[in-house]
């Protein structure tokens, strides 16, 4: 295994070369970002990277969703909003999408990935969390892939986990009960 340090936008080309990835190779990269900080062409790098081949590399995006709002608050006092929206959305209409309702944001991602990036799927699952008793969608997890059974694959994996047994507690010390 190789691990390699530094902003992964900056280093993504020292991976995508035969000699790391086989054009032939299944692969999958999961893109779990800080919010802003998956730029859109370090997204099209990894498409493009095996466009000839039958299947491109499987991505799994996280969109940022319930923080969304006061992460671009926060650009505003202090970052250039304009530097990081553009590098991270890809294209010069990024103030619509800081207009769009969240669930519209995630919609016109899903489309991008197989419009502007050509995969063949994009499906999105929102990836939830409870918080002050109220259950909340924190991101979106989006699957683009050209495979055709990677979205039944993942429809069930997901489905599996999001609706699993009830939750059971565990105890930090067994053998102190009873």
């Amino acid at each position: 295994m190789n691990v390699f340090h530094g902003d992964f936008n900056r280093r993504v080309d020292d991976i995508l070369c035969p000699e790391k990835i086989k054009p032939t190779e299944a692969t999958f990269c999961l893109l779990d970002q800080r919010t802003f900080e998956c730029e859109w062409a370090t997204v099209r790098r990894l498409a493009d990277y095996k466009r000839e081949a039958d299947y491109k590399i499987e991505l799994f995006y996280f969109l940022p969703n319930w923080w969304f709002e006061r992460a671009i608050a926060g650009l505003k006092t202090g970052h250039n909003l304009e530097r990081v929206c553009l590098a991270w959305w890809g294209r010069e209409d990024w103030p619509t999408m800081l207009s769009m309702s969240r669930w519209r944001r995630q919609e016109e991602l899903k489309k991008r990935f197989q419009e502007e990036l050509g995969y063949r799927y994009a499906d999105s699952w929102p990836i939830y969390a409870v918080k002050a008793r109220k259950t909340r969608i924190m991101y979106f997890m989006i699957h683009a892939t050209d495979h055709d059974e990677a979205p039944k694959l993942m429809k069930r994996s997901y489905l599996k986990s999001v609706y699993r047994e009830p939750y059971k507690k565990l105890s930090l010390y067994p053998l102190d009960e009873g």
